[in-house]
C-alpha cells in the first residue's frame, strides 16, 4: 500500500500526463487536488509532503503552458497557465527583491528602483509588439482588401503575399489562407487565422459580409487605420510619460533624501539653534514622505500600482473586446470613457463615426433603414453608445420618423438630419459620406486641441511640485548656513 509520499509522486505523475493530454481538465481541477494535498500532509502530520502540494501545481501549469506552441491550436487552458506562471514568476522576483532589500538594509527605495525599472522593461516590450501588431493589421487589412477589390482568388493572393518570408504578417497569411482553403467565410476565417486582429476591424468586416459589401468595409477599416497611424506619428511637444518619469525619478531622491540626509539636518540645525523648528514647506515635505512611506506603508501599494497600470493596460491592448458580451474590463473601460468629461467627447465622436461608416455601406447596398440601424448593434462600439443605437433601432420599427428617433434616443441632431424628409432623406448616403468625413477631421482636430492645452497645463504644474519640492530640500541647508554665519560675522 502507497503511503502518503508515494501517493503524492503518482499525484504530480498522473497530472503531468494529464495536462500535457487534457490540459483544460487539469487546469481545473488541479487547484483543488493541490488544496486536498496539503491538508492531507497536515492532518497526518507529515509536514515533509507539505511541498508536494505546490511543485502539483508547478509541475501542471509547466506541462499545460508547453504542451501546445502552435498558435492556431493553443485553446484557453494554454494561453491561462502562461499567465499564471508569468505572474508567479514576478511575484516570486519581487519578493526576492524585498528580501534583498530588507538584508542589505536598502530599506523601500532599492525595491521601488528594481520594480520600476521591470516594469519600464515590460512595457517597453508590449509598447513594441503593440506597435507591430498595428503594423500587421495594416497590412493585413491593405492586402485583403486590394485583393478582393481587384477580384483575385484569396487564397491564392494571400500565398503570394507570403512567398518567401516568415514574418508575423506573412505568418498571418498563410494562417487565413488555411481556414479559407477548408471552406470557412472570410471573417471567420480573419477570426481564427488572426486571432490579434482588432475587434472594431472584424465587427466591421462581419457587417460588411453580411452586406456583400467587403471592399467597402476593407476600405473603411484601413482609412481608420491609416488615420491612426498618421495621429501616433505627428509631433508632440512633449512624451506622455515625461511627467511620470520625472515625478517617478523626483519621489526616489526626496525618498533618499528624506531617509539619510534630512535627519541630519534636522538634528544640526537643533543643536544650533536650540531647537529651532525646519523650515513649514519642508515640514509638509517630510509629512507627507512619513505618511506614505514610514507611518502607513503606502509605498507598498507605490510599488505595486504600476503593475496593476500595466496589467490594466495589457488587458486593454491585447484582450479581444467581445461587443454583443463584453468583458468585465470593457464595462469598467466604456463606463469610464462615457462619464469622464473630457473622454466622452471622444468616445461619442469616434462611436458616430463607425456608426455613419456602416449606415453608409448598407444604404448603398440597397438595405431599407430599420436593417441599417440593426446591422449597427453588431459595431465594436461603446456600450452605453450601444444602448442609444437599440433605442433608435426599437423606435425606428416602432413606426416612429428615424431622424425623430435620433434625436428622442440622444444620438444627435447632425445624424438625424442625415434622415430627415425634409433636408432630402432619399441623398442620406451623400450626408452620411460628408458626415463620415466631418467626424473623422473633427477626431483629429480635438485630439490636437486638447494636447496642446492640457500639456501646457501639465507642465506648469510638474514645474510648480519640483519647485516646492526642491524649495522644502534647500531652505534646511540655507538655515545652517545662516547660524554658521552668524557665528563668524556677529
Amino acid at each position: 500500500m502507497l503511503d502518503m509520499t508515494g501517493i503524492a509522486v503518482v499525484l504530480v505523475l498522473v497530472y503531468a500526463v494529464l495536462g500535457y493530454f487534457k490540459p483544460g481538465v487539469a487546469l481545473v481541477t488541479v487547484a483543488f487536488v493541490a488544496l486536498a494535498l496539503g491538508f492531507a500532509a497536515v492532518v497526518a502530520d507529515e509536514m515533509e509532503n507539505l511541498l508536494f502540494a505546490p511543485l502539483l501545481l508547478l509541475v501542471t501549469l509547466i506541462v499545460v503552458a508547453v504542451s501546445n506552441r502552435d498558435p492556431d491550436s493553443r485553446n484557453w487552458a494554454h494561453r491561462w497557465a502562461s499567465w499564471i506562471l508569468v505572474t508567479i514568476a514576478s511575484l516570486l522576483l519581487i519578493a526576492s527583491i524585498f528580501v534583498v532589500a530588507e538584508v542589505i538594509g536598502a530599506g523601500p527605495v532599492l525595491p521601488l528602483f528594481a520594480v520600476l525599472g521591470i516594469v519600464a522593461v515590460i512595457a517597453s516590450l508590449v509598447s513594441y509588439g503593440t506597435s507591430s501588431g498595428k503594423a500587421v493589421s495594416m497590412q493585413v487589412i491593405s492586402t485583403l482588401g486590394a485583393s478582393m477589390k481587384q477580384n483575385l482568388p484569396l487564397p491564392m493572393a494571400l500565398e503570394c503575399a507570403a512567398s518567401g518570408r516568415d514574418d508575423a504578417s506573412a505568418r498571418t497569411f498563410r494562417r487565413i489562407k488555411k481556414w479559407l482553403v477548408q471552406g470557412y467565410p472570410l471573417v471567420h476565417s480573419i477570426q481564427r487565422g488572426y486571432p490579434q486582429c482588432p475587434s472594431r476591424a472584424l465587427a466591421m468586416l462581419a457587417a460588411g459580409e453580411r452586406l456583400g459589401q467587403l471592399p467597402a468595409a476593407f476600405e473603411a477599416i484601413r482609412t481608420d487605420l491609416k488615420a491612426r497611424a498618421l495621429e501616433r506619428r505627428r509631433l508632440r511637444p512633449v512624451h506622455p510619460f515625461y511627467p511620470v518619469v520625472i515625478l517617478t525619478i523626483m519621489f526616489l531622491l526626496i525618498l533618499a533624501i528624506m531617509t539619510f540626509v534630512m535627519p541630519t539636518f534636522k538634528a544640526v540645525l537643533e543643536e544650533m539653534t536650540g531647537g529651532t523648528p525646519l523650515p513649514a514647506p519642508t515640514r509638509v515635505l517630510i509629512a507627507i514622505t512619513g505618511l506614505l512611506v514610514y507611518d502607513t506603508h503606502l509605498w507598498l501599494l507605490l510599488v505595486l500600482s504600476p503593475l496593476v497600470v500595466l496589467l490594466i493596460w495589457l488587458c486593454g491592448h491585447r484582450g479581444r473586446r467581445r461587443p454583443q458580451e463584453p468583458h468585465m474590463f470593457s464595462l469598467v473601460g466604456d463606463f469610464l470613457k462615457w462619464h469622464l468629461p473630457l473622454l466622452h467627447w471622444f468616445e461619442v465622436n469616434y462611436s458616430t463615426l463607425q456608426t455613419v461608416e456602416l449606415l453608409k455601406l448598407s444604404l448603398r447596398a440597397g438595405s431599407p433603414v430599420d436593417e441599417a440601424i440593426a446591422g449597427t448593434l453588431e459595431l465594436d462600439v461603446n456600450h452605453y453608445f450601444r444602448k442609444q443605437l437599440t433605442c433608435w433601432h426599437g423606435r425606428v420599427q416602432g413606426g416612429i420618423d428615424v431622424a425623430q428617433a435620433a434625436r428622442d434616443c440622444g444620438l444627435g441632431t447632425a445624424l438625424a438630419w442625415a434622415f430627415d424628409t425634409s433636408a432630402g432623406a432619399a441623398h442620406a448616403p451623400a450626408v452620411l459620406d460628408m458626415l463620415e468625413s466631418f467626424y473623422r477631421s473633427n477626431y483629429s482636430y480635438r485630439v490636437n486641441l486638447a494636447r496642446f492645452i492640457l500639456w501646457p497645463c501639465a507642465i506648469v504644474g510638474l514645474g510648480l511640485t519640483v519647485g516646492f519640492v526642491v524649495l522644502a530640500i534647500f531652505l534646511p541647508g540655507m538655515m545652517v548656513l545662516g547660524q554658521m554665519a552668524s557665528y563668524v560675522y556677529p
